[in-house]
């Protein structure tokens, strides 16, 4: 079937089918956020996807995209796309999550539950066991808080939601009392899904950050790596080029900041608009 369905569509999430097909096999559902600071979640999402098509699409009103209005602005654009890996395992890329504020975390949560409840839902009813929530732990260094330290992008925290601990393998944490400050779409789909499935795996897996003013590559090796362990195959050449053209974007966008910097100290300079 191709298209809307009704059937697994809910009021707070539209489901969008273009290549999948119901069955009673258990199956594992891998998440990213390609919005997320650093461009970490944007290469490893990249990285996972590959040449892959979506199997199927969600939109919801609860999605965040702002382009919205742009003629050029497309919904397969926003939302989410599911894509089918090896085996049972599939992987759920979240376009664009809407921004929160830490300061508001009431409102956070009030744009944050019924999408990722809604998201639940849907894998529940289509026999997934596990989710697997997959970041870098770059909020550490946006918030620059002495409770939630930053650590390196070699090291590996998978904590277990069920248990409320660590896993040793294959992660080694160095530090088995280190704080994690998630964004609340990481922190809301696990904990929902351990109350949905408290016979299945419930994981947030953080790399540390290479820093919230860099490009987060080594974060992404590190959860590379922790994937490929677990048989899922990465694009190598998909993610060194999303590097290549982040590094180019990065210093078009430096030089258009001097030169914005240069005219505003040189009025005469015209042809360059600011402010």
């Amino acid at each position: 079937m191709m298209g809307y369905s009704p059937e697994l569509s809910t009021t707070d999430l539209d489901v969008i089918e273009f290549d999948w097909e119901m069955n009673s096999k258990a199956k594992r559902l891998y998440i990213t956020i390609s919005s997320e600071p650093a461009f970490g979640g944007l290469i490893l999402s990249n990285g996972i996807i590959g040449n892959r098509k979506p199997v199927i699409k969600f939109n919801s009103k609860w999605f965040y995209d702002s382009t919205f209005g742009n003629t050029e602005f497309k919904l397969t654009d926003s939302g989410a796309s599911l894509y089918k890996l090896k085996g049972n395992n599939y992987f759920l890329e979240l376009v664009n999550w809407r921004p929160f504020n830490m300061h508001d975390p009431a409102n956070d949560w009030l744009s944050t539950y019924p999408l990722v409840s809604a998201v639940c839902k849907w894998a529940y009813t289509n026999n997934f066991t596990d989710i697997i929530s997959l970041s870098s732990s770059v909020l550490h260094d946006f918030i620059n808080s002495p409770k939630y330290k930053p650590f390196p992008p070699e090291e590996l925290y998978v904590f277990d939601v069920h248990t409320s601990k660590y896993v040793k393998k294959p992660a080694k944490p160095k530090n088995k009392k280190q704080e994690m400050m998630l964004s609340p779409p990481h922190f809301l789909f696990t904990r929902v899904w351990s109350e949905f499935m408290p016979t299945g795996k419930a994981l947030n897996v953080i790399a540390g950050s290479d820093g919230v003013d860099s490009i987060d590559i080594n974060a992404v090796n590190t959860l590379c790596a922790y994937l490929k362990s677990e048989g899922i195959t990465i694009s190598q050449k998909t993610i060194d080029k999303t590097y290549t053209e982040i590094q180019k974007a990065q210093k078009e966008s430096d030089a258009i900041s001097e030169s914005l910097i240069t005219n505003k100290a040189n009025p005469s300079n015209n042809g360059v608009m600011y402010g």
